[in-house]
């Protein structure tokens, strides 16, 4: 008979008082050493808490658990100290991936019912600490160039009035023939094969130009810009909706409020990895929401692009042409 079912048998012929209050020691028991065991594991951690992170990492998470471990392992290259996901309900088992990779004091998961991403977005913003603040989904997987962190460090300390700073895509505005497009591309999203940036930061020498709007993600703002603008409009979807044209809303607003908006070039992410989320889960809506939206931007910005071309123009003014090597 082994010691645990005779220490059984022995509990058994206790009165069920006694019995019963010896039971919860022993659980109560167990958990006091599994706590002490976690503690002492995070007390020998290199990894230390701190208030005041410099850049804070968001990811938008929505069914995408095969992505996890590599997105954990490129974000863990670079020199970002807090890493916040919104978990927004997934049924594919990401909540508990998430748990198992985000182990350090300044990791984060936020967990809501598929409010998608303006208002998740929001939230996660409020609860970061970073002076920066970065923006990611969960179908992106980062470069393992880990430079594509420092790049907006540097770019946002050498130009304190920009608000706005994408690594994807930036946009130049044409609301004339809309049937046919919105406008042209500017930068190196993928989806646009020769978004090459023709100018460059003369002292970093990071490519990197000012433009009208830029698209998520990575898309990094400077938390105080981020919360004066009012973050989000969350009236751009209804929950459970995705917010078609936020990127692109808030980027106006900021040159409406004398803040300004870039885009750099770095390695480029893996884009679509296991799928586009709204496309997969609700194309339908995703396009009543594009078509909503873009008219409502139409009604809010057409009048002011030109003055906004205009700050572009002048301020790319002080970059140089990037070599073509």
């Amino acid at each position: 008979m082994t010691i645990p079912s005779i220490k059984s048998r022995l509990l058994n012929l206790l009165p069920e008082p006694v019995r019963n209050s010896s039971r919860l020691l022993t659980k109560r028991g167990r958990l006091v050493r599994k706590v002490k065991a976690r503690k002492a594991a995070r007390a020998a951690s290199p990894h230390k808490y701190t208030d005041s992170p410099t850049v804070s990492l968001i990811i938008q998470s929505f069914n995408h658990r095969d992505n996890i471990e590599t997105i954990v392992e490129r974000l863990r290259l670079t020199t970002a100290q807090e890493v916040i996901v919104c978990e927004d309900g997934s049924v594919d088992g990401s909540e508990k991936a998430w748990r198992a990779q985000l182990t350090r004091p300044n990791d984060f998961v936020i967990l809501s019912n598929d409010l998608h991403e303006i208002r998740t977005y929001n939230r996660a913003i409020k609860l970061a600490h970073g002076e920066f603040i970065g923006l990611l989904q969960d179908d992106d997987i980062p470069p393992t160039d880990p430079s594509w962190v420092d790049d907006v460090v540097k770019l946002f300390r050498k130009y304190p009035k920009m608000a706005i700073l994408s690594g994807w895509n930036g946009w130049t505005f044409d609301l004339t023939d809309i049937d046919k497009s919105i406008g042209a591309p500017v930068g190196p999203a993928e989806l646009f094969r020769d978004g090459r940036l023709d100018m460059m930061d003369p002292e970093s020498k990071i490519p990197f130009q000012f433009v009208e709007a830029v698209g998520i993600g990575p898309m990094f703002f400077r938390r105080t810009d981020f919360q004066a603008l009012g973050g989000f409009d969350e009236q751009l979807s209804r929950p459970g909706e995705p917010g078609i044209w936020l990127d692109y809303d808030i980027s106006l607003r900021a040159w409406l409020s004398d803040r300004w908006v870039g885009v750099y070039q770095l390695k480029p992410f893996e884009r679509n990895v296991g799928g586009q989320g709204t496309v997969m889960f609700g194309n339908a809506v995703r396009s009543a929401n594009f078509t909503r939206n873009l008219e409502r931007f139409k009604q809010n910005y057409s009048d002011h692009l030109p003055s906004v071309r205009a700050k572009v123009e002048g301020l790319n003014e002080q970059l140089v042409p990037r070599s073509s090597q």
